[in-house]
């Protein structure tokens, strides 16, 4: 976080501060410029992102034009829904969610560090497929070097 904290600084910003809705009042988003959501746990930072309302605040705050950007953890929740995690690896759904529907402040699913991922499961891309196919959800595979770019202020977002 410290290294991200740098390279936001090095882009002339004033002032980097960080939030963590778990323990925090999530109201401090509406007193952001931009807003970074950090990489991580997907499942555990989209359970305290409902749970502490920074969800439905993210959604207004995007319907005003702030940037919101994504790393990781951070850019998979952005989508419509961590369903797949669920279908990859649901022992990592440690508070039992049922409810994986994301921020929607995009419409596109991602998975991160796609080919870093193949060096640990040389058969994520089959298992992305096969998830692919029988839900007809499109997955993005990105990799470390790569980034997705949307622009939401006039996009009707779902609560």
């Amino acid at each position: 976080m410290q290294q991200i904290r740098n390279d936001l600084l090095e882009f002339r910003l004033d002032q980097v501060d960080f939030l963590d809705v778990e323990f925090e009042n999530a109201k401090k988003l509406y007193g952001y410029d931009l807003i970074f959501l950090n990489g991580g746990y997907p499942f555990y930072l989209l359970h305290f992102l409902k749970k502490s309302g920074a969800d439905h605040i993210l959604k207004d705050i995007s319907r005003t034009g702030v940037p919101i950007f994504g790393l990781s953890a951070g850019s998979i929740v952005m989508g419509p829904s961590i369903e797949y995690l669920q279908y990859l690896y649901p022992e990592d759904n440690q508070f039992n969610d049922t409810d994986l529907t994301g921020l929607n402040l995009t419409s596109t699913t991602i998975f991160p560090h796609f080919k870093e991922m193949l060096t640990r499961d040389a058969d994520i891309d089959k298992k992305l497929t096969s998830y692919e196919n029988t839900t007809g959800v499109k997955i993005m595979r990105l990799n470390n070097d790569q980034a997705l770019s949307c622009h939401c202020k006039d996009k009707v977002l779902i609560d």
